[in-house]
């Protein structure tokens, strides 16, 4: 097919920003921040630092909203990884891609990996320095150095840079969710949900086809347009379907017992859920960022500015947060409330600092 180059330039993600796109990762970075918080207080083993909740009541609302969070917003972060990935190979060729990807990606998570991380298990008990490096939520980042050097190998085997518009249709959603359902149902009987592997690093390992599948698709929205070009219709439609999955599948999963893998017909039925929830919510909301959130004024531009930063200083924060508020005898809500009102500004507060250090800036 013949290289399309006539995508509307005021939001080509080659020649301009796409302010929705960087609102959008500012709503993803507060979930991500938001959904640490909650690991502290909910009862689950997932945090660096824990406590256990006040009332039952309170740890399994905050489990819901773990799982919930846990089902789509990750994804829609490898999904908009995706989208940006051709345009910056285009434009910088494969080594000097190769090249930014691993000082940009490559020194935070060895940084975090072999010294932060092991100070974050500071009076823990966790068996000396060998046992505390890992890329704790750096794992992102380490997922997505490998998908960026699977894209640069993909574009040298193929040489394609195919960018012909096709519309998106509901009909490929579909078959979309119905594919990813049945590899994510495959992959839970042999990684449960909760099942660390601990040679990958993730810490939900079970979500890997969700993980690269989205940023396949980011990569092919760009080719295709479909960021510029796919309908509010379709996205409410999308919208419509996380709502029906969530009301019929997600109540068969959880009714039928043992929903989180080994085969089971409930772990089928949460499969369901959950592809079609991220699919449906992540197509929902770049439809509606796109109508209402595609400006910046001088906050929110700041705000998307230290995405990446907050996200590689935050479990600092959160974590500081969770050992100064266990000295309070409160109710967890309450602790998970003030957290929340306090780290969320800190982070960013100290995002700008953080990147005027000494050589940082050009990595973070």
């Amino acid at each position: 097919m013949p290289h399309n180059t006539t995508l509307p330039s005021r939001t080509s993600l080659s020649t301009s920003r796409v302010w929705f796109v960087d609102n959008l990762r500012v709503l993803l970075i507060s979930l991500v921040i938001l959904h640490h918080i909650a690991c502290i207080y909910s009862g689950l083993p997932a945090w660096y630092y824990t406590e256990p909740p006040t009332s039952g009541a309170v740890g399994l609302g905050l489990s819901v909203f773990l799982l919930l969070n846990q089902a789509w917003f990750m994804g829609a972060f490898f999904l908009l990884s995706g989208l940006f990935t051709p345009a910056s190979y285009d434009r910088k060729g494969p080594r000097a891609f190769l090249r930014d990807r691993l000082i940009r990606l490559g020194i935070p998570l060895l940084v975090f990996y072999f010294v932060l991380n092991p100070i974050l298990y500071l009076g823990t008990d966790h068996g000396g320095y060998l046992n505390t490096i890992g890329s704790g939520p750096l794992w992102f980042v380490l997922a997505l150095l490998v998908l960026d050097t699977s894209y640069v190998a993909f574009r040298h085997v193929t040489r394609s840079r195919n960018r012909s518009l096709r519309p998106l249709s509901f009909r490929g959603v579909i078959a979309f969710v119905v594919v990813l359902a049945v590899l994510t149902y495959a992959l839970r009987i042999v990684i449960p949900m909760g099942f660390t592997v601990q040679v990958i690093d993730f810490p939900t390992a079970d979500y890997l086809p969700q993980y690269v599948s989205f940023f396949v698709v980011g990569t092919v929205a760009y080719r295709r347009g479909w960021l510029q070009t796919t309908s509010a219709r379709m996205g409410k439609a999308g919208l419509g379907l996380a709502v029906v999955a969530t009301l019929v599948f997600l109540p068969l999963a959880v009714s039928g017992g043992n929903w989180a893998g080994h085969g089971t017909v409930s772990s089928l039925f949460y499969a369901l859920w959950d592809s079609s929830f991220a699919v449906g919510l992540v197509l929902g909301l770049l439809t509606f960022f796109r109508r209402r959130f595609n400006s910046q004024g001088s906050l929110r531009r700041h705000l998307s500015g230290h995405v990446f930063t907050v996200y590689v200083i935050h479990a600092f924060v959160v974590t500081a947060a969770g050992h100064a508020l266990s000295v309070l005898e409160l109710p967890s809500l309450a602790k998970v409330a003030i957290a929340a009102v306090v780290v969320l500004p800190a982070c960013f507060l100290l995002a700008g600092p953080v990147r005027r250090l000494p050589g940082v800036r050009r990595v973070l």
